[in-house]
């Protein structure tokens, strides 16, 4: 992934033209692809929408398209997806992640600075920064699992609020190999602090109501 060199614009321009258009015209297709192929639905766009800044969002990992489906929700604007680095590497994948607008996590201290700087410069540019704070993968998951700090980290340093995102499950209709999913955007939560109390209460706070949405949700994943 290439970002444009600065030019004396106002607002740092982050991507490439071909990764930008690449970018808004993959998100159409993968919209709508999630909505016929798999009955994806989403509430709350309205949450997100009320954001006008740069903002950190984060949802629960449970299928190969979340990542994409999330940044689709950006109507307007674009974000950038954090994403393992193995994924950049994948034989066909990684040529479609590198041009989605991905950032590769970290892979140790000495990469920590260049990473930190362009989550501040995608926030500063007032777009979006996508984590998955479960790390891993679960396809279909229906649970919460433990988060990682590093989303909270960086809203609470660079005073942005999260926008918390979870993927549910509806009832599966007896046509479809697997339950329908849900997307459910949430109120965004503004962190009080940068300490580390705050980092946690934030935490805890998205956590909380995320937790929420899943107990409400029906469990319509098949484990055979």
């Amino acid at each position: 992934m290439s970002a444009d060199r600065d030019h004396g614009s106002r607002a740092p321009r982050l991507w490439n033209r071909f990764d930008a258009t690449f970018f808004d015209v993959a998100m159409a297709v993968v919209r709508g692809y999630g909505s016929v192929v798999h009955g994806l639905r989403v509430t709350g766009r309205e949450h997100l929408a009320g954001e006008h800044g740069g903002v950190v969002s984060i949802a629960n990992h449970v299928h190969y398209l979340d990542g994409p489906w999330v940044a689709g929700q950006f109507r307007g604007r674009r974000a950038a997806v954090v994403s393992q680095p193995s994924n950049f590497h994948l034989p066909v994948a990684g040529v479609l992640v590198s041009h989605l607008l991905a950032v590769p996590l970290p892979r140790g201290p000495g990469e920590l600075a260049a990473f930190e700087a362009r989550v501040r410069r995608t926030v500063d540019a007032g777009q979006g920064v996508h984590f998955f704070p479960e790390g891993a993968l679960v396809m279909y998951d229906t649970t919460l699992r433990p988060f990682r700090r590093g989303a909270f980290v960086y809203a609470c340093r660079l005073g942005v609020p999260v926008v918390p995102m979870v993927f549910t499950y509806g009832r599966r209709p007896w046509w479809r190999p697997r339950p329908p999913i849900r997307l459910t955007i949430l109120p965004a939560e503004h962190p009080r602090g940068a300490a580390p109390a705050d980092i946690a209460e934030l935490l805890a706070r998205c956590l909380s109501a995320m937790e929420a949405v899943v107990v409400e949700a029906p469990d319509g994943v098949s484990r055979s």
